[in-house]
């Protein structure tokens, strides 16, 4: 049985419905994989009614990130490969899917894919996170 995932208590850029510019992904997990289902938008696309690249990318980021979230393990992204196998269209409904793969220490292996209408193959993700404590992550004007 899934469980729907919501978090109104921030402005993620990808799942916050909190975030006026975000893509507002919402997620369900089933105790192995975190899904979501999503529709990407007109103001999404790169080149002729393909979604950008680097918003793909982010699409699968935030379905691994969440995949850990979900667990309670503060991660933040160390590295990440992506394999673009086809387009992404604009407007089509998307599945988007990950699932952890190993742990070795403070990193954890994780995979995603984006799956298009079809069932075909659209994107994949493996990547490397790195645990932190909440004492390590940076806090609001740090960046400044």
């Amino acid at each position: 049985m899934t469980k729907p995932l919501k978090d109104e208590t921030n402005i993620c850029f990808g799942c916050s419905p909190n975030n006026p510019i975000g893509l507002k992904m919402e997620f369900e997990d089933d105790g192995d994989v975190c899904r979501a289902y999503y529709t990407a938008r007109p103001e999404h696309m790169g080149w002729n009614d393909v979604v950008h690249g680097g918003l793909v990318a982010t699409m699968l980021d935030e379905a691994m990130g969440r995949w850990l979230w979900v667990r309670n393990l503060i991660t933040m992204t160390a590295e990440m490969t992506i394999r673009y196998s086809k387009p992404v269209p604009v407007g089509v409904r998307l599945t988007v899917e990950s699932s952890g793969v190993s742990q070795k220490g403070k990193l954890i292996e994780m995979t995603a894919r984006i799956i298009l209408p079809d069932g075909s193959l659209a994107a994949r993700a493996r990547a490397k996170f790195l645990k932190v404590g909440p004492g390590n992550l940076p806090e609001k004007g740090d960046a400044e």
